[in-house]
């Protein structure tokens, strides 16, 4: 496979969540070893397993040059990192290829209404855009909610609104169905936009050893130089976690901090972030929570 320029960077990178609990407001430092650039990029590398079918087949299909797409609200699938299939990694993008607005509609029922409804329809008489609308609402499941008012809600888009009995124009408050009568809501939510999403993939690694190779040279730096106290926050990390203790940050850890400040990482934020530091010949998975500007009191 044909090796494709790495475009990783850190300004359009999201921090990942920081090892710890002990004192978060104070700042963290976590420290993981690894072992080869395999290890970079499988550290590194977004997470397919577990994604819902539908978001798998359109990122195969990307990859595979389909350029699929999708409709909705929000992109279905909107991820920074690249993925691994069969051995090579890959970004997947997407761009707005079109847009629309719709129309959507809230459908609520009440299970067990104070007062019958004053108009009522059997749920055979409705019409298929009505019965679609209602989805498995009706018949309620067996441990359904039973509320004051409107026990359950969704929202739905009616391709023709006007084949509906119950959204357009109202003309009935109750639904019969075996034996049982519930009250009905259908009510106009406002318009949303529809954008219609057109997926690509590019490959930027051929491997994962190529991958980490490029995270490698892009972010690496050494951690040297460091004073005692620096070099026992360090050592504390690389155990666990490091957390101040006791509401005052130490001088040693807000200079261990500076010194990450001032190098390129993988992900960062104005609260911290996530960098590879070379400390005393191995390569570390760093994450770094910034310490106060002002000691907690």
């Amino acid at each position: 496979m044909r090796r494709r320029t790495f475009l990783a960077t850190a300004a359009t990178a999201v921090a990942l969540p920081l090892a710890g609990c002990g004192h978060p407001y104070d700042g963290s430092l976590s420290m993981r070893e690894l072992t080869s650039d395999s290890a970079i990029a499988e550290r590194y590398a977004g997470e397919t397993e577990g994604l819902p079918p539908e978001r798998t087949a359109l990122i195969d299909a990307a990859i595979v040059g389909e350029k699929p797409t999708r409709e909705g609200r929000y992109p279905p699938y909107e991820r920074d990192r690249p993925i691994e299939h069969e051995g090579a990694y890959y970004r997947i993008t997407h761009e707005v290829v079109d847009s629309r607005t719709e129309t959507r509609y809230t459908v609520d029922i009440d299970y067990d209404p104070d007062t019958t409804p004053s108009s009522v329809i059997a749920y055979e008489d409705l019409p298929d855009a009505d019965e679609t609308a209602l989805g498995e609402l009706i018949p309620p499941m067996e441990d359904y909610p039973d509320n004051d008012g409107f026990d359950v809600g969704r929202t739905h888009r009616y391709d023709d609104v006007s084949e509906s009995v119950l959204a357009s124009a109202p003309a009935y408050e109750g639904i019969s169905h075996d034996g049982s009568t519930y009250r009905v809501r259908v009510a106009d939510n406002g318009e949303v936009t529809i954008e219609t999403y057109e997926y690509s993939a590019e490959q930027v690694a051929e491997s994962a050893a190529d991958l980490g190779a490029q995270l490698r040279e892009q972010y690496l730096f050494a951690l040297s130089g460091l004073s005692e106290a620096e070099r026992e926050i360090v050592a504390e990390a690389i155990d666990g976690s490091y957390f101040p203790d006791g509401g005052e940050v130490p001088d040693a850890f807000r200079s261990l901090a500076d010194r990450f400040r001032d190098r390129a990482g993988i992900d960062t934020t104005e609260h911290g972030g996530t960098w590879l530091a070379r400390y005393e010949g191995t390569v570390y998975w760093t994450d770094l929570q910034y310490p106060p500007e002002v000691d907690s009191q």
